[in-house]
């Protein structure tokens, strides 16, 4: 399996490739790809912004930017970072721009992502399952676009990924590929002798949350009161943070007793290539390994890495989902 990609002089960057690092994060962090280039007798460095489609094997990744460049002397080399957020010297809409705005009560997230995104140029896709939620007052204040984006989709237990030129929010583990296929679930194996030697699991058996329901509290504006809502049974998480209202408290109570019931214990794995490796996809860790490593996982972040342009070594991290 090979890293490909396509753009002004590509051919001649891949001729001189030395080693890559490819990440596909959760939304958390941009998806990344880091190449460090052999420049002996070569003066011409790519130019910051300039655009390439990005494969994996025959898999499409999506259209990174580069944004980041440093040079070196000895070794001669060129290392780059591309990145697919947006990336533009002047920012001339003023993406990274500190902003504040407001929405009313009962504003759906699609038109509250739309508002402020689509004056820097992308398109909207929101989950069906996110697209009736009730929301509260929403407010921005002074925050950058993709930091408010974020934190919003963050208290509903989605992601939000650009993904070719478009903002998907998703509920963890529905977002989709570049291409709008959804994500293939990979399966791991210890029956290929190859794939045997290569391949390490660790787990963190401690990591879920002991807890059945979640509580938290409103104030009432009738009595003053200080009102617990629960969702779920006993024992309960607390939240700590007071809410206005009732539906805003239950809504921030189902959306961590999802994130409880959703996240496991922690793994991390490490395994030869696969193409179809996407972050908020599924691995299943079949039964060709020791009952204690068996089950099915939600990808969290995954990084290829290779030298020259050969995709040598694969690396996940993951939550347990229970199955």
């Amino acid at each position: 399996m090979q890293l490909r990609i396509e753009g002004k002089n590509s051919e001649m960057m891949m001729e001189l490739l030395k080693n890559w690092q490819l990440t596909d994060g959760n939304g958390i962090e941009n998806d990344s790809l880091s190449m460090t280039l052999f420049s002996e007798n070569v003066d011409g460095i790519p130019p910051k912004g300039e655009k390439y489609q990005v494969f994996l094997g025959d898999t499409y990744r999506d259209e990174f930017q580069i944004s980041k460049r440093s040079i070196s002397l000895r070794p001669r080399e060129v290392r780059l970072v591309l990145c697919v957020a947006p990336f533009n010297i002047l920012d001339s809409t003023g993406y990274r721009e500190r902003k504040s705005s407001s929405w009313p009560p009962n504003t759906p997230i699609s038109q509250i992502v739309s508002d402020c995104v689509t004056p820097h140029g992308f398109t909207v896709y929101v989950h069906p399952e996110l697209q009736n939620i009730q929301t509260e007052g929403v407010h921005r204040t002074e925050e950058s676009t993709s930091a408010f984006i974020y934190r919003l989709a963050k208290q509903y237990d989605a992601v939000a990924k650009i993904v070719d030129g478009k903002y998907v929010i998703a509920p963890k583990g529905k977002a989709k590929s570049a291409t709008g296929k959804e994500i293939e679930t990979i399966t791991l194996s210890l029956n290929d002798k190859q794939a045997s030697d290569l391949t390490n699991i660790e787990i963190d058996l401690d990591g879920r949350d002991d807890f059945l329901g979640v509580k938290g509290y409103y104030l009432s504006s009738d009595s003053g009161e200080r009102v617990a809502v629960v969702v779920g049974t006993s024992p309960c998480k607390v939240i700590r943070n007071e809410f206005s209202s009732q539906v805003e408290v239950e809504q921030a109570c189902s959306t961590e007793l999802r994130r409880i019931q959703r996240e496991g214990q922690r793994v991390s794995i490490s395994s030869l290539p696969n193409e179809k490796a996407f972050a908020e996809g599924l691995v299943v860790i079949d039964n060709t390994f020791p009952t204690a490593f068996r089950g099915t996982s939600s990808i969290d972040s995954v990084c290829f890495s290779g030298r020259g342009r050969q995709a040598t070594n694969m690396t996940i991290q993951a939550t347990l989902t229970g199955e």
